[in-house]
């Protein structure tokens, strides 16, 4: 399953044959009859698969439900629909269904009728067994005979279980041919589905209990299935019958992840503290404790070395110990590490490029290739230059000349005229503008691949920029008439201001450090800049707002209650709060001096964030905590914006 396309492309639809279960623990089970595949979801995931009544796009639906106020956590909803598409709940519009029939089982029994027989069945199996002592086989015949009984007992289980599936009204399918299958079950209530599950133990337990009764040396084998059915870990039947009477349960949206944001020490940690928190979760470990202490029980009747007598601790009653605090040690050690090295894994990514860079810039620049193929590759890679004919590329590639300047230079004055237009190789440059007052102020860092000289051509109304070297910088320059002729007559201005101005400031901010390049060309485009006098209000506390606003140049001033709360500065963002939670703004916000901000409007904003998961998980994420809880799902008294 291919993530990105599932997630915005691809247009989807809600199985037309869809059976929901009884709900119960907070978690309901859907089922796509034809292809008989399951999800469990709870009741407002529902709420949101139903927004795929009719066929459309992941990002259309997420828009949808923003609207709505009914957004769940962004992480469970795109975990929701990856999910959804592989149980085949929502399927490709026009898709045929791959049917699975049902056996037509005619023998029904309502399980109300055998749930305290069937019980009663397993303590008697059970009691039987535990107190006549089971013994070792004495040949092969014994084997072949204790075999046989449990594989008669077992599928007279399954075709109890098969016949009270089919009293409760569920489905009974067969898989290769012979063995049944009652999935269905998942589907019916808590009770229901115990009486179901107790149905193949109770008989297999009543054998075992009669063959240690009349024939001993056959119940090894019975006895193992019995002990390996009941087994704490792995998927143990006990354990299906403990969990499904919880009271709060996982949907399958909640664990077990699939989309690869969810897929972090946090969310690991998270469900870890649902677990301990979780009563099931400590039925479960005594159960297990439970069970370990029945096969030492068994292991000790059949090898004549019962460990309840004093002289088996006096001999090993040390050793055990050690192997069960050792292992418990061994396996904390074990979860502890694993998450420390997911934890310097994940970080060490991320500083690794930091420290390629500085490396590049102050120490390895003199080793950088300045040949003409190098030159074509930085071209390709420039986000403006690479909007170029091949034949113009070629060009500018060819009349680029390498240049190197020392750290804390000055490149451009802004009374100068501009004699070239250089690319950065490598290194930082610092764009400066020259405030009325006289002082100048740092607006922009271009890095490399970004272009020096263009900014007045990008923003004519503020036309006198200062470029003053941060680093060691290595430019491969272009004479202006040589720019104007294969570069600036090409492009229009609005493209030159996008790809000169807007992409680096937003490539530089901490908004965008997660998202795609191409998404963060798509936002440079979506936006404006404008600019607002002093003491002008930019959004109005209690209005609707209608912009999504990033503070580009200057600085705004965060207003409640006629008290000033805060103040916005440069690649600081406002806004995005009321646009997700569709609410009007609780702060007022007024411009100070000089300020400018990229606005993108609600409409375009909403779009973009559908479209761009990454964009949408970092806005919740940073909303998150400006809030003090999560943004997502909405609840009465979180409607705040700032």
């Amino acid at each position: 399953m291919e993530i990105n396309l599932t997630l915005t492309a691809k247009r989807w639809q809600l199985a037309s044959q869809v059976q929901r279960g009884k709900p119960h623990g907070g978690v309901l089970l859907v089922k796509n009859v034809p292809e008989r595949t399951y999800l469990a979801i709870t009741p407002a995931q529902w709420q949101v698969l139903v927004r795929f009544a009719q066929p459309r796009t992941v990002p259309q639906a997420l828009e949808a439900i923003i609207e709505e106020r009914v957004c769940p956590a962004l992480g469970e909803f795109y975990e929701l629909v990856l999910k959804a598409v592989r149980a085949r709940i929502l399927v490709e519009p026009g898709q045929p269904a791959a049917p699975r029939p049902a056996v037509n089982w005619v023998v029904a029994v309502r399980p109300t009728r055998l749930r305290l027989a069937l019980w009663g069945l397993l303590a008697a199996g059970l009691g039987f067994t535990a107190a006549l002592e089971p013994e070792l086989p004495r040949s092969l015949v014994d084997v072949a005979a204790g075999l046989g009984v449990f594989a008669v007992a077992w599928l007279a289980g399954q075709a109890l279980a098969a016949s009270l599936v089919r009293g409760a009204g569920g489905e009974v399918y067969v898989r290769r041919g012979w063995i049944l299958q009652t999935d269905d079950a998942c589907l019916l209530t808590p009770s229901e589905q115990r009486t179901i599950a107790v149905a193949p133990l109770a008989l297999l337990s009543t054998a075992t209990g009669l063959l240690a009764w009349q024939r001993p040396e056959w119940s090894l084998v019975p006895l193992v299935g019995l002990l390996f059915w009941m087994r704490p870990i792995v998927g143990g039947g006990i354990n299906r019958m403990i969990r499904v009477g919880a009271e709060h349960r996982l949907s399958d949206a909640e664990h077990a992840f699939v989309f690869p944001p969810n897929r972090s020490p946090r969310m690991r940690w998270r469900l870890l503290r649902h677990g301990l928190r979780n009563p099931t979760t400590w039925l479960e470990i005594g159960y297990g404790v439970l069970w370990t202490l029945a096969l030492g029980y068994f292991f000790g009747v059949l090898t004549d070395v019962p460990p309840w007598k004093l002289e088996f601790w006096q001999a090993n009653g040390t050793r055990v110990s050690q192997a069960i605090f050792g292992s418990l040690f061994l396996l904390g050690l074990f979860y502890v590490g694993s998450e420390t090295f997911l934890f310097l894994r994940d970080r060490a990514r991320a500083r690794r490029e930091t420290l390629r860079l500085w490396w590049r810039r102050w120490l390895g620049r003199r080793r950088q290739p300045t040949d003409e193929s190098a030159r074509l590759r930085a071209v390709l890679r420039s986000p403006l230059l690479r909007m170029l004919p091949p034949p113009e590329q070629q060009a500018v590639a060819s009349a680029l000349q390498p240049h190197a300047v020392g750290p804390w230079r000055v490149i451009q004055q802004p009374t100068e005229p501009v004699t070239h237009v250089s690319l950065v190789l490598s290194g930082r440059v610092g764009v400066y503008r020259r405030l009325p007052s006289g002082r100048r102020v740092l607006v922009q860092i271009l890095c490399e691949d970004d272009l020096v000289g263009l900014h007045a051509v990008a923003d004519p109304e503020h036309p006198e920029f200062l470029y003053r070297t941060l680093s060691p910088v290595l430019l491969l320059r272009l004479e202006r008439a040589r720019a104007e002729e294969l570069v600036l007559s090409r492009l229009t201005p609005p493209i030159i201001a996008n790809q000169v101005q807007k992409l680096p400031f937003l490539s530089r901010i901490s908004l965008c450090q997660n998202w795609h390049v191409q998404a963060i060309q798509r936002f440079a485009e979506l936006s404006r800049i404008a600019d607002f006098g002093t003491d002008k209000t930019i959004l109005q506390s209690g209005f609707y707002s209608e912009n999504f606003y990033i503070m580009f140049e200057g600085e705004a001033k965060i207003l409640s209650k006629g008290r000033v709360r805060g103040v916005i500065r440069g690649s600081d963002f406002f806004g995005e709060i009321g646009l997700l939670q569709n609410s009007n703004a609780t702060a007022q916000v007024m411009a100070g001096a000089n300020a400018r901000c990229l606005c993108i409007p609600r409409r375009e904003f909403l779009r973009f964030v559908a479209h761009n998961y990454t964009v949408a998980l970092e806005l919740e994420r940073v909303s998150s905590q400006r809030l003090g809880h999560p943004i997502f799902p909405l609840s009465p008294d979180n409607f705040r914006t700032i």
